[in-house]
């Protein structure tokens, strides 16, 4: 296991943003014995998602790294230059200016040689501009399917010369093995996991019940997480149209390029925003039945969806789009193929008696995919690949 090492984190999550792998493998590494600096996600001018909420970021990289906890920092960036992701000039004077605060920051906390793990695969640059002890890439979305100010053959070009660049890559799905093992052969898969202690009590139904979910009728058929482009809100519009007895509850962020216009304006869609991460078992508990509604396609092909091993953690019954991470789970999630097949599930799982040996089979299944052996098989990858 990985001890007594410096470790700096590239992120696509804000520490205080909703709980990912990110956070979560950086805090168990420091609580493992390293000292971890870990650097939010880099915002550029048009961030329409995060400026007009926090504009106090603008002057926020001027504090440096902040302790979270013992043995772990946060550091914020100073706002980027936009279209990065289209143009490999613009991201070249963008890791410029990264660079340099990092090793102002590096120097600063008195690391040496860290270990650079990055999850942006734009970072190529910044394994030659850092003093390393080794680079690690985590994958953990199809980058070259992304929408907005992005352009495929640049971000993938920019990709796989990180690629070439780090010592090991981890990907989150299967599907994204082959590609990067093209340009790094040491590539490995380690999904998404549930924190298991943290949803038990939400599957013994022992937490009490949010205030706004009281006010909302049963059946709830419910959604938790960032609700972006790749969820299916045309599909959460049909069902609701169609059954305007069941309310429908998403709750999480809404992205800037989702098109919540699908359910504005439907009585039973509740959209609740983001909740704490330490209240999101009880809103799963006050479900009647759990949703997957993504979109079909490139995102869904190649991505781990971290809400289904927390359905499972709470016990809950799920029906899903279909999807590859979702077949591994066939024998406890319904898979749907088209609308009505969708509204057909949902329909014949409410109908069904949720009993304890249902909910026993799904939380011992949650528990062969805790958030601690995902970081034991992390850690097992690293001593393979002597990092």
């Amino acid at each position: 296991m990985l001890k007594n090492r410096d470790i700096v984190c590239l992120s696509t999550q804000d520490w205080d943003g909703l709980w990912t792998r990110k956070q979560r493998f950086m805090k168990m590494f420091a609580e493992a014995g390293n000292r971890v600096l870990y650097i939010e996600t880099p915002v550029h001018l048009l961030g329409l998602d995060v400026l007009p909420h926090d504009p106090g970021r603008f002057l926020r990289f001027l504090k440096g790294p902040r302790a979270v906890q013992d043995q772990l920092h946060v550091a914020t960036l100073p706002i980027l230059l936009p279209f990065f992701q289209m143009f490999a000039s613009i991201n070249g004077l963008n890791q410029a200016i990264i660079g340099f605060f990092l090793r102002s920051w590096i120097a600063r906390l008195g690391f040496h040689k860290p270990l650079l793990w990055m999850y942006t695969p734009f970072s190529a640059s910044l394994v030659d501009k850092v003093d390393h002890s080794g680079a690690v890439y985590e994958c953990v979305d199809e980058f070259r399917a992304a929408r907005g100010f992005v352009r495929s053959k640049v971000v993938g070009s920019m990709e796989d010369e990180l690629l070439r660049k780090v010592d090991l890559t981890i990907v989150t799905q299967e599907n994204l093995l082959p590609h990067r093992m093209k340009f790094c052969p040491n590539t490995i898969c380690i999904p998404n996991g549930a924190d298991v202690d943290k949803f038990k009590p939400a599957s013994l139904k022992l937490l009490a019940a949010p205030e706004d979910m009281k006010r909302i009728p049963h059946p709830r058929l419910g959604f938790v997480g960032h609700i972006h482009y790749w969820i299916d809100l045309k599909l959460i519009r049909f069902l609701a149209e169609q059954r305007p007895n069941w309310s429908f509850v998403l709750v999480g962020p809404v992205a800037p390029l989702a098109d919540i216009r699908a359910v504005r304006g439907l009585r039973n869609v509740h959209l609740t925003g983001r909740k704490s991460g330490s209240d999101i078992p009880a809103y799963v508990q006050e479900m009647d039945c759990c949703l997957n509604p993504y979109v079909t396609g490139d995102i869904a092909e190649n991505c781990s969806p971290l809400k289904l091993y927390e359905y499972l953690a709470a016990g809950k019954p799920i029906v899903s789009t279909d999807m590859p991470e979702a077949r591994k789970f066939a024998d406890i999630v319904l898979i749907a193929h088209s609308y009505s097949d969708f509204l057909e599930k949902c329909e014949s799982l409410l109908q069904l008696p949720q009993s304890s040996a249902w909910v026993a089979r799904r939380t011992q299944v949650a528990a062969e995919h805790s958030w601690i052996s995902r970081f034991e098989a992390l850690n097992a990858a690293l001593d393979h690949t002597s990092l």
